[in-house]
């Protein structure tokens, strides 16, 4: 998926954007891009950062092995890569404590899940917010997971700091996820409301210093990035600008849309799989209350993705345990199971054939730079606004010296770029 798809959208700006200048400028803040095109919502710098010094050893190791041909679209890709390694590591620990819990076969058709749906994959090495706070809750969700089966305190405390980390650094959103499985560990006497307040109290506020310490240098005034994204969108509602969802959209086409065939099995599973009942209880408790907020995006469900997963997992490990009995009706519902499976996995080749396409502002601007019939000459280059949401970026420019330069400044009518020194 990096290299097929390797440019971002307009999503992904300010990530990006950061990560490029925490690689190209580090304590250097003055030198961001941010100071000078802002998000409408701030967004915490801390985990750009992160990847930012994941990514580093890779980018030296690429430089020393390619040494000029290092561009900043390689190293664009090496962090993307490391970005999705991290994922990978996380459903990885997921699938480990799925093993224990419910067997190898579940946690091996949670794996084979994954790779028959297009969103998690195509996703996963994606700078987005709710990618990074995925890393997080995915081992938060494992945690619990054996939490649930073992009694094992510790690793409730654990489930509860992950999961407390990713709602208040990350995506405030996730605060629903800690909320579902927060119910579920009270109800179940797996932790009390002291013990909750005092190991999640602690961890916020923890998470909530470290922020505004370090988003508040960043940029040049206090701020906790995440209860201004909270405020800004659930208070203000002013994220309606980008576009409104009915009420049940999550329901009836994020869901389905990303989950596939794992998404009618997971529903099977709450009367086949008593074990899966408190996994669909939480992911039906995130996608219930997020609903409530009329601007929807497929990205915002990413935290419960899972779940379903394991959920859906749990009826297909049935059906394969259960191939080699007797009786029709039983090779039929195995058959269908499979063929379901194998169409998932024909759509998501369709898709990704699909998504190599779909950005053709970081085309054009590759182009640009490295076809002579198209640029003879380094020049000012003008790029407006569809071209930055459709794959251009700092890490697609040339360094400084090269002759290259660029005019970013957006809303300009036709005429005005007759009396601007533009070259392409």
């Amino acid at each position: 998926h990096v290299l097929i798809a390797p440019y971002t959208k307009i999503e992904e700006t300010f990530p990006i954007q950061a990560l490029h200048g925490a690689l190209a400028h580090g304590l250097d803040i003055d030198a961001y891009d941010h100071h000078v095109f802002p998000c409408p919502v701030p967004r915490t710098s801390i985990a750009s950062f992160a990847l930012a010094m994941a990514s580093a050893p890779w980018i030296a190791i690429a430089r020393g092995a390619l040494g000029t041909m290092t561009t900043g679209h390689v190293e664009q890709v090496v962090c993307r890569m490391t970005l999705g390694c991290a994922w990978v590591a996380s459903h990885a620990s997921l699938r480990r404590s799925i093993s224990d819990v419910f067997g190898a076969t579940t946690s091996a058709f949670t794996g084979i899940l994954a790779l028959c749906e297009f969103h998690l994959l195509f996703y996963a090495s994606r700078p987005l917010m709710n990618v990074f706070a995925m890393v997080l809750t995915m081992t938060g969700v494992g945690a619990w997971a054996r939490a649930t089966a073992t009694r094992d305190s510790r690793l409730t405390f654990r489930a509860v700091r992950l999961v407390t980390v990713a709602a208040f650094l990350l995506r405030c959103d996730v605060l629903l996820l800690l909320g579902g499985m927060g119910l579920h560990m009270l109800a179940t006497g797996l932790i009390s409301v002291p013990r909750a307040v005092w190991v999640g109290g602690t961890c916020a506020a923890l998470t909530i210093a470290a922020s505004v310490l370090v988003d508040s240098w960043f940029y040049r005034y206090w701020v906790w990035p995440e209860f201004s994204g909270f405020y800004f969108s659930a208070v203000l509602n002013k994220s309606i600008e980008w576009g409104t969802s009915p009420w049940h959209w999550y329901l009836t086409v994020a869901l389905p849309k990303s989950l596939m065939c794992a998404y009618p099995l997971a529903m099977a599973s709450v009367f086949v799989e008593r074990r899966a009942r408190p996994l669909m209880f939480v992911g039906l408790f995130y996608a219930a209350l997020i609903s409530i907020l009329e601007h929807k995006e497929l990205r915002f469900i990413f935290p419960v993705l899972p779940l379903f997963n394991v959920s859906a997992a749990t009826v297909l490990a049935r059906i394969w345990n259960g191939r080699s009995k007797p009786g029709a009706g039983r090779k039929f519902v195995t058959l269908a199971a499979f063929g379901m499976l194998c169409a998932s996995a024909a759509l998501v080749c369709v898709f990704t054939a699909a998504s190599a396409v779909n950005y053709p502002g970081g085309v054009a601007f590759s182009r640009l730079h490295h076809d002579r019939t198209i640029a003879p000459v380094p020049g000012v280059v003008h790029i407006d606004v569809p071209a930055k949401m459709t794959g251009v970026s700092l890490f697609g420019e040339a360094p400084p010296g090269s002759g290259w330069t660029y005019a970013k400044k957006e809303e300009l009518p036709i005429e005005a770029f007759e009396s601007m020194d533009v070259d392409y």
